[in-house]
């Protein structure tokens, strides 16, 4: 891993460079050895062929000194011998190797061999000499007899061995041949190595220069995200690559201006779009304000006539009750019901433009939960006992005093009482109260025609009713469970509601409970 990252820290000419004249380094010593070896191996042979040639020529000129036993020839001989510059001592040794006669100085340690050869060998080879011996032979007749003795095909020749020529040939010479050999290759290696790298770095640099600038550009377009060209020379690759980078930079050139300009015109247009959502809104906001205010003096306008319909038809019913006109008492009902049907639709209206307009507020009251339970109970039993239903409250709460806005809180509560009453028939409706740590809540549960989760979903949504068969059949405007809604959180609250189609329903209104107990 320290390896890669390494090489990869490196620029591919220095790389290149490090390769290279570890290559030619490499392949300089190797060709120094191989030719140290040969060059070598050539002296040795062709010293030992010298020294072979001298101990031949000693034998040659000793046949007469030996056959004669004349010290004198020899000697001159060997004093010839001597005058070679690698020669150490010589020796002539007779057949049965007894010395005949010796010149110069034996190498220390030097051991008698008593070898006999028939041909020039090297007897012995020190590190620093070599024992070189080769037979001194004359040519003999053999086989001749009286009876052919003028006969020249009966006479036979044979090379006898009379006696043996040595010499002590030095390698001391090899050995500075080979040392000066050794020198000289490796100062031409060393001298070619560093003439080659020196040659190679300044070919590799002006051949790598042209990429090297090539990535510098490229660097410093990242850097700045300028959308840089480089400069094309340097190898046909290096060329291509530059071109080729340089085309990029065109084409992204290109895309970035298009880009502008889609971006220019893509915020035109939504500017144009927002002026016109804009302009939208406020027309929308306007007209709503508009609107609530005409509902809230349409509702206002209407509720007083309605009042007074109210107010005249109960004391024309009184004026009839006191006549004993029966049959137009009951018309008179039906006229004081839907009276009382349309102040309460009339209510809602005005109710719900108060809210959009902003100007209902929250009147926080001290209030026990006993006169609660007393005014729903009061409201609605009857409306339960129409359709034989039983209404139960359940207090599971300790706490006796709440501090709230007890109008809301009970007109919440009435429109869900009221709903489950209705929706219900031959049933239960129950109420409990209950609290944790952090809520009151109140739940009315019924067991009435329930809700299914689409009809849950859009359940407290303005002037929506479950369907319109069901808004025929039990009547209402859908504005009770929307104000309620609104009302619960205004007062930092929230109604949630669990049922299934034919298994009730369960409404559930939780407030805070600090806000309940504290008057600050």
């Amino acid at each position: 891993m320290s390896q890669t990252k390494s090489i990869a820290n490196k620029s591919i000419k220095s790389l290149v460079i490090s390769f290279l004249v570890l290559s030619i380094a490499l392949m300089t010593i190797a060709m120094g050895i191989v030719t140290a070896i040969g060059v070598n191996q050539q002296s040795r042979d062709l010293m030992l062929n010298n020294a072979f040639q001298i101990t031949e020529g000693l034998a040659k000129q000793a046949v007469f000194s030996i056959l004669s036993g004349s010290n004198q020839n020899a000697h001159d001989a060997m004093k010839q011998v001597q005058g070679f510059q690698s020669v150490l001592a010589s020796s002539l040794l007779l057949e049965d190797q007894s010395v005949f006669l010796t010149m110069g100085s034996y190498p220390d340690h030097f051991n008698v061999t008593l070898d006999t050869v028939d041909q020039t060998s090297v007897i012995v080879e020190t590190n620093d000499y070599w024992l070189i011996r080769t037979p001194v032979e004359v040519i003999a007749e053999l086989g001749s007899d009286e009876e052919n003795e003028f006969e020249l095909e009966a006479i036979s020749l044979e090379e006898q061995i009379i006696g043996y020529a040595e010499v002590i040939y030095s390698k001391e010479n090899l050995s500075q041949a080979q040392n000066r050999v050794a020198m000289l290759i490796t100062i031409v290696g060393s001298i070619s190595v560093v003439l080659l790298g020196l040659i190679l770095h300044t070919g590799l640099q002006r051949l790598f220069k042209p990429l090297g600038q090539l990535a510098q550009t490229m660097q410093q377009a990242k850097k700045t995200g300028e959308h840089l060209l480089a400069q094309v020379h340097g190898a046909k690759e290096i060329r291509n690559m530059a071109s080729s980078y340089n085309s990029m930079m065109k084409v992204l050139d290109s895309q970035e201006d298009d880009l502008k300009e889609h971006r220019d015109q893509l915020e035109k247009e939504v500017e144009v779009r927002t002026r016109e959502l804009v302009q939208a809104r406020d027309s929308a906001l306007t007209a709503s304000r508009h609107k609530s205010e005409f509902m809230a003096n349409m509702s206002h306008e209407l509720r007083t006539p309605i009042q007074s319909i109210i107010g005249y038809g109960e004391l024309v019913t009184e004026e009839l009750e006191l006549e004993g006109n029966f049959d137009l008492i009951d018309d008179m009902d039906k006229i004081a019901k839907n009276s009382q049907r349309l102040l309460l639709m009339i209510n809602s209206l005005l109710d719900l433009a108060k809210i959009e307009a902003g100007r209902v507020e929250v009147n926080n009251i001290e209030v026990t939960v006993d006169e609660l339970k007393a005014n729903l109970t009061d409201t609605i039993v009857p409306l339960a006992q129409k359709n034989n239903n039983e209404f139960t409250i359940k207090q599971l709460s300790n706490i006796k005093l709440l501090y709230l806005d007890k109008e809301k809180l009970e007109q919440t509560l009435l429109n869900l009482l009221s709903n489950a009453c209705k929706f219900t028939e031959n049933g239960q409706v129950t109420l409990t109260i209950y609290n944790d740590n952090q809520q009151v809540y109140f739940d009315i549960v019924d067991t009435g025609i329930g809700l299914t989760k689409e009809q849950q979903k859009y359940i407290f949504d303005e002037f929506r009713q479950v369907d319109a068969s069901q808004s025929r059949k039990f009547s209402g405007t859908g504005l009770g469970l929307a104000i309620s809604k609104r009302f619960i959180e205004m007062m930092q609250g929230r109604i949630t509601v669990v049922s299934e189609l034919e298994q009730g329903a369960r409404f559930t209104v939780a407030l805070p409970l600090q806000r309940l107990l504290s008057h600050d």
